[in-house]
Parts: C-alpha cells; sequence; structure tokens
C-alpha cells in the first residue's frame, strides 16, 4: 500500500460526494444520523478534555515514543467514512503533512470529524495506566455510543447509494460498496 491508495480513496470519496451527496443529504434519515452523529463525536470530545486524555496524548506525542496516529492508520479508511467527514462539511487533504504518520494528522490533531473505531476506541498503556479506570470504562460508553451511530450512517449511506446506482445503472465500485 503506498499513498496512491489514500488518494484513490480520497478521489472515490469526492466522486461519491458529487453523485451522491445531494440526494443522500436530502433524505430526513441521513440528516437525522448524521445529526446524532455530530452530537456523539462532541460528547465523545469533551469526554476526552474532561478526562484528561487529551493532555495525556498531547504529551506522549510530545515527550515520549510517538503517536497512535502511525502511518498504517490512514489505511483503514474507506470511501463511505470519508464521504461522511465530506457530508458533515469537513475537507480532505490532498497529501500527508508527514509522510511518516497518518494521512489524516495535522499539526492541530485529526482532520477527520468522523473516525474509524480504531481511532476513537484505541486505549494504550499509557492511558490504562494514568487514567482512572471508572474514567476509561465511562469514556468507552461515550465513545461507543458515537461508534454506533458511525455503524448505523454508514449502513443507510450504502444502502441509498446503491439504491441510487440500481435506477441510473452505474456499476458500484467494490472499493466503496
Amino acid at each position: 500500500m503506498d499513498k496512491s491508495y489514500i488518494g484513490q480513496t480520497i478521489d472515490s470519496a469526492y466522486h461519491l460526494y458529487k453523485v451522491y451527496g445531494q440526494v443522500l443529504l436530502q433524505g430526513t434519515s441521513i440528516q437525522t444520523l448524521l445529526f446524532r452523529l455530530d452530537q456523539n463525536i462532541e460528547a465523545t470530545k469533551k469526554a476526552m478534555v474532561n478526562y484528561r486524555i487529551v493532555n495525556e496524548c498531547a504529551d506522549c506525542a510530545v515527550n515520549d515514543d510517538g503517536t497512535c496516529c502511525g502511518k498504517r492508520t490512514g489505511y483503514k479508511y474507506d470511501s463511505i467514512i470519508l464521504l461522511i467527514n465530506l457530508l458533515l462539511e469537513e475537507s480532505l487533504p490532498a497529501e500527508p503533512q508527514n509522510p511518516n504518520l497518518c494521512y489524516f494528522l495535522t499539526k492541530e490533531g485529526c482532520i477527520l470529524r468522523a473516525r474509524h473505531v480504531i481511532c476513537v476506541n484505541f486505549l494504550c498503556q499509557r492511558l490504562r495506566e494514568n487514567i482512572q479506570h471508572d474514567r476509561l470504562v465511562r469514556l468507552q460508553e461515550i465513545a461507543g455510543e458515537e461508534i454506533h451511530s458511525l455503524f448505523i450512517l454508514e449502513e443507510c449511506i450504502k444502502k441509498k447509494i446503491r439504491e441510487e446506482m440500481r435506477i441510473t445503472g452505474e456499476k458500484a465500485k467494490a472499493y466503496y460498496l
């Protein structure tokens, strides 16, 4: 896998957005699911700040061995998750800021609003040692809501795109459906 793989995935997401974005945004069920996901993302972020996980992660990135956001992480993203970011009015980078780290990692953090389950749910050894167990459990419950709402939204979007493809006769590309 190389950078062109992620570039192709980004191109696919933009294609899906261009062809199906308006149809997806017109559906009240998808609008509702996008709103719910957005609320759940905010809840996870708030918990990460309140429980000082953001501080631990920032300190680790600056003063420790590195980051969870390694180069391989960007390859976990498919065009549907990237499409969801476009539907949430996020832009996708043309290239990575650091070719040795995740394609979507910037100096300000992850550029993506909707993130892969591993990015939302991963708890490294440092966090498990430095954050109270009950806080980690609560964070996992909150993050679980985000992960669940993302999954439901992804499935709804895939179904809608497949329906539209049947109507238009467009062939599905295996890498996004």
